[in-house]
């Protein structure tokens, strides 16, 4: 069995490492890793790389599983798990979340929308498995003189803005290349929500413009700042538990273990709600950009069906005119 002494020493030294002894910030902060040329790469860019890499990877297998290639019926059975996992999940963005904001859209950007999605899925999923971690009981088992360096070669790549402000200013591209490209100067008027003639309405209609551009732009940045709040704050949570082994074992090793315990249980239940959250935040921020987008073509989409409606009456109108003089 396991003695006290050596489940003492394993807690204490668990607690350690992962609160960063009484600093439970070191937890979740960026750690540089190696330079490549004037980059410095830091555990995050790294798992952010690695998010992006697996993303490509998975989905190139997924797509040849997809793939018809003959005519037979069996040919357009997606074939393996794997593949018809992520087949359901894309279908479920596309016809849950994008068709009913994009309508007719849909087909056209709902590449850019998965691709989102995924990667934000991947980075958050990816930082809650302890890479560093194993890594570096790995190179402890073999010899190293300094195990610790490697603790840090992993992370959630979405708890820091450096990530997460680039995936908010793609967002931003898209309402406002998306907007412009469908919608054309229809998608400036929502801008303009009171015109600027008479000249009385001026300082009103500047300050209205001037509003909703300010409103654009916040809203990406809030998606930046969720996302990184969140996912900063599921693994902040974990050190500061694991730093309360550090502070319980210097009290008494008795009263350490026994809230050690206590901590380990609670971790997985913890970790259980992690990586819901880790796929209902890649899902908000998909979700808002989505009709952020659609907010940008509405004005459009609406002009345009109320031409078609005025064209059906028309037509409408006219054959009851013909049928009434026929009779």
């Amino acid at each position: 069995g396991v003695s006290p002494v050596n489940l003492t020493s394993t807690m204490t030294t668990l607690a350690a490492s992962e609160g960063g002894g009484l600093d439970p910030l070191s937890h979740v902060l960026p750690h540089e890793l190696f330079q490549v040329g004037p980059l410095t790469v830091t555990n995050h860019l790294l798992m952010g790389v690695v998010a992006a890499v697996l993303v490509f990877v998975v989905f190139s297998h997924v797509a040849s599983r997809v793939r018809v290639r003959n005519e037979s019926v069996e040919d357009h059975v997606t074939k393996g798990r794997l593949a018809q996992v992520f087949e359901f999940i894309c279908a479920f963005l596309r016809d849950e979340i994008a068709r009913p904001n994009l309508g007719k859209l849909t087909d056209k950007y709902i590449y850019f929308i998965w691709t989102v999605f995924f990667f934000i899925l991947f980075a958050n999923v990816l930082g809650m498995i302890p890479f560093g971690k194993m890594t570096q009981l790995v190179v402890y088992f073999f010899g190293a003189e300094d195990p610790s360096h490697w603790a840090h070669w992993s992370g959630t790549a979405t708890s820091n803005l450096s990530l997460n402000i680039p995936l908010a200013l793609c967002s931003f591209a898209a309402i406002l290349v998306i907007g412009i490209r469908e919608a054309g100067k229809h998608f400036f008027a929502h801008f303009a929500p009171v015109p600027f003639k008479p000249l009385g309405l001026l300082p009103v209609a500047v300050m209205l413009v001037f509003m909703e551009v300010l409103s654009v732009v916040i809203r990406s940045a809030v998606l930046a700042m969720r996302l990184f709040g969140t996912m900063l704050a599921g693994h902040l949570v974990l050190g500061v538990l694991f730093g309360m082994i550090y502070v319980f074992m210097k009290m008494s090793p008795v009263v350490g273990v026994g809230a050690g315990i206590g901590v380990v249980l609670l971790t997985v239940v913890l970790g259980l709600l992690e990586l819901f959250i880790a796929g209902l935040q890649a899902f908000i921020f998909t979700f808002l950009t989505v009709l952020f987008i659609a907010e940008g073509v509405a004005h459009h989409d609406e002009e345009h069906e109320t031409h078609a409606e005025k064209k059906t009456h028309e037509i409408e109108h006219d054959a009851y005119i013909e049928a009434v003089e026929k009779a």
